[in-house]
């Protein structure tokens, strides 16, 4: 036997199989008020169209089918890209084109394989061997070889697609420590108990964060596959979000550390934090699913700054300091977005003005303050000049929670309470967040595109409403 069989043995001998689901169940929770506000707050809108709500879900499918790619090393995304693709802004195509035609086909067999999760969650078939044999077939469809350490070094090889993994897989994790998964002879009994536990009626009457943190987790634990394991684990945990919601699970590739972080846990037997990981994540994608639909529900920048073009014959735009320190990167990072908007459309007969600015005074609620400084405040102002001469004001103030937790908002209000930018206190310390940073972007459009709706509404009627 030679040293590097003795090193499998070891290795194969040192894993460790994933819990049962009751097990697993027993500890942890979810918090379901939080999941159920979150929800709430798409459904029941009259306004809202099948084909509005069809294009945001859309939209996330394809933030997390790009991102998970990344977050195996097979390309590099930013923010912006990821924005850019999922919401299929201007120009998505040539920029996706830029990555090659290799990141195209990755980024479309990933599209497909949360399409086929998609019709696995809401056809009625219990999840089987078979069906995630064949979501490794589809995900990994653009993919002809992977990377294999072998004694004279690290060589390319055909990768099996829908088949368990032949080789041994374990890895040696960031930290410099070998960590094992299954072994390939018990790779097939440990699948089957895996499908077992994911038909159980504890599983099937469990919250859909659950099912998905657990599913994941499992399936990374056996690693069956030689690669992939990671995009077919979020693909199928997309499953059960998919059934309970109609949305996936998206997680971005700058989350990848925390990502880690939290499985690296669970193996430690702290599965909570991996399930709150799954949770926010969700809560992260409901919010991105709701600010897209309201986005959509604004008459588009582009159709305004026509009919000001009309008077003007060009195009406009629009766009705070720092209070209490995480409350003024938030009421600064939406004065950024208005403020691009702004210099956009300095050439369409539409002047913009961005101040910030201290006291006034505002009904705050209970829970609520204002910052230490004093009220705070960002002030847009766009205006058209004569003969069409008109202006439009807002004022967004800022709030702050009195006894601020995690979970507790930073809100940016319109009118106390007319119109509510809310981000959570850990979206913004120690950093922003990405998902926040794509969410005021989306904020700061929508209420640009408001505002010149309004404008274009007063200019036409100061020019006697002819045109």
């Amino acid at each position: 036997m030679t040293h590097s069989d003795v090193n499998i043995h070891v290795l194969d001998a040192a894993y460790k199989p994933f819990p049962t689901f009751e097990n697993w169940l027993s500890q942890t929770e979810v918090d379901t008020a939080r999941w159920e506000r979150y929800n709430s707050s798409i459904q029941g809108r009259p306004e809202i169209t099948t084909a509005v709500l069809k294009r945001a879900r859309e939209a996330v499918k394809r933030a997390a089918a790009l991102d998970t790619g990344a977050i195996e090393g097979l390309y590099e995304v930013d923010r912006g890209f990821t924005y850019t693709v999922a919401f299929e802004t201007t120009a998505w195509e040539v920029e996706l084109a830029q990555k090659g035609e290799r990141v195209r086909s990755l980024f479309e067999a990933q599209l497909h394989a949360y399409d086929f999760v998609l019709t696995l969650a809401t056809g009625g078939e219990p999840i089987s061997e078979a069906s995630i044999r064949e979501l490794h077939k589809v995900v990994c469809g653009a993919q002809e070889t992977y990377r294999v350490m072998t004694a004279v070094g690290p060589q390319e090889q055909a990768l099996p697609k829908g088949q368990y993994k032949s080789l041994p897989n374990h890895v040696r994790t960031r930290k410099g420590t070998d960590h094992s998964y299954s072994p390939v002879d018990v790779t097939p009994q440990e699948m089957a108990r895996l499908v077992q536990e994911l038909r159980s009626d504890a599983f099937l009457a469990a919250h859909p964060v659950q099912q998905a943190a657990y599913a994941h987790y499992a399936l990374v634990v056996i690693h069956p596959f030689a690669d992939g394991n990671g995009r077919v684990a979020r693909a199928l945990a997309s499953a059960f979000t998919y059934k309970a919601i109609s949305m996936p699970i998206v997680i971005l590739s700058e989350q990848k550390d925390t990502y880690l972080d939290a499985l690296g846990d669970a193996d430690e037997g702290n599965y909570q934090r991996f399930v709150d990981f799954i949770l926010a994540r969700s809560l992260d994608t409901i919010k991105l699913v709701e600010d897209s639909i309201l986005l959509a529900l604004v008459p588009a920048a582009e159709e305004s700054l026509s009919t000001i073009s009309g008077l003007y014959v060009t195009k406009g735009g629009y766009t705070h300091d720092q209070v209490d320190a995480a409350g003024m990167r938030l009421l600064q990072l939406f004065s950024d977005e208005l403020q691009k908007m702004v210099s956009k459309s300095l050439a369409s007969g539409v002047q913009g003005l961005l101040s910030q600015g201290t006291g006034g005074s505002a009904s705050v609620d209970t829970m609520y303050r204002t910052p230490v400084s004093g009220m705070r405040f960002l002030r847009v102002v766009l205006s058209t000049n004569a003969p069409a001469q008109a202006q439009v004001i807002r004022d967004y103030q800022m709030l702050l929670p009195r006894d601020a937790g995690r979970d507790d908002d930073i809100q940016l209000s319109f009118q106390n309470g007319k119109d509510v930018l809310g981000a959570r206190v850990d979206e913004m310390i120690p950093a922003l967040s990405g998902t926040l940073q794509l969410r005021v972007a989306m904020f700061a459009e929508r209420v640009f595109a408001e505002m010149l709706r309004e404008l274009s509404l007063l200019a036409t009627k100061a020019l006697g409403g002819n045109r």
